[in-house]
């Protein structure tokens, strides 16, 4: 295991799920900066990465368990907010609920003219098996094409084996780029965001009541202090822009595991993105 710190409290932090995926990068970051946050009244803390890829579901056990992992950066999801102890500080404002799709060359224009969503729809797309917005994408009418390993889901994209591949704004640019050596022909579409209400929170195993108190303190310390929006808009503002999301023709469809009334928590609904932000004023004081 890699440590960050010496420590008192010990939270220990899943892997990604392969070398070319970056995607935990910044709950980590988070977690850091919580950790620091709260050490005068909690104590020393440190941050450990596991040395095991796990499945989603495997995390879940294991979390539940009290075995091995004890925190991680997910999505909401009905059982986990019940048999886990859920942070409900959405850690990312909700831009992983902005959906850009990634897609071959080809199939452009194809996308280009799309202009409703049943169009959208009418086309197959690609989830991981154990996405919460697989289930939100199906109840929308979606053919989803399904792969349990991270990695597939580029390679079925790349043979034909669906036509898009929905990505949070906050992943996609970075997987393209990750991946261009493997499969040059796949970009990132202009034209299309399809808006799923998404929020990730920290989860806590259920025997570490201690741990998730001093996360939620410390999310509520470091939003109060600015140093939130600092690391957040840092880490997002270049795909926010880059993303062009006021260009876009937006869809929206429901998530089932979760009501926008329930997503405006401690932080209140401002806290959230709307895909309609002005996001150049916004990170502006930030870039």
């Amino acid at each position: 295991m890699n440590s960050t710190c010496q420590s008192n409290d010990e939270f220990i932090i899943n892997r990604s799920e392969s070398e070319l995926d970056n995607r935990y990068q910044y709950p980590y970051d988070l977690l850091s900066l919580v950790i620091e946050a709260t050490t005068a009244d909690f104590g020393d803390g440190s941050l450990l990465v596991t040395d095991l890829h796990m499945s989603r579901n495997r995390i879940f056990r294991s979390l539940k368990a009290g075995e091995g992992i004890n925190v991680i950066a997910e999505a909401s999801k009905e059982n986990w907010n019940e048999d886990l102890i859920p942070i409900k500080i959405p850690i990312r404002k909700g831009i992983q609920g902005f959906r850009l799709f990634i897609i071959k060359q080809e199939n452009a224009t194809l996308l280009a003219n799309i202009k409703t969503l049943s169009q959208l729809v009418s086309l197959k797309t690609g989830s991981g098996s154990q996405w919460s917005t697989k289930v939100a994408m199906q109840q929308a009418g979606f053919d989803v094409v399904e792969s349990t390993l991270y990695e597939n889901l580029f390679n079925m994209l790349s043979k034909g084996r669906f036509v898009t591949f929905g990505r949070g704004v906050n992943e996609v640019f970075q997987e393209v780029s990750q991946f261009h050596l493997q499969y040059p022909e796949l970009m990132v579409d202009e034209h299309l965001l399809l808006h799923i209400p998404l929020v990730t929170y920290y989860y806590v195993s259920p025997n570490q009541p201690r741990l998730a108190k001093r996360i939620e303190v410390g999310l509520k310390r470091i939003i109060e202090n600015g140093q939130f929006d600092q690391l957040f808009y840092q880490r997002h503002c270049e795909f926010l822009l880059k993303a062009k999301l006021n260009n876009r023709l937006v869809f929206k469809i429901d998530n089932p595991y979760i009501a926008e009334t329930d997503i405006i928590s401690s932080v209140g609904k401002d806290f959230l993105l709307n895909p309609k932000d002005d996001f150049d004023t916004l990170c502006k004081p930030y870039q």
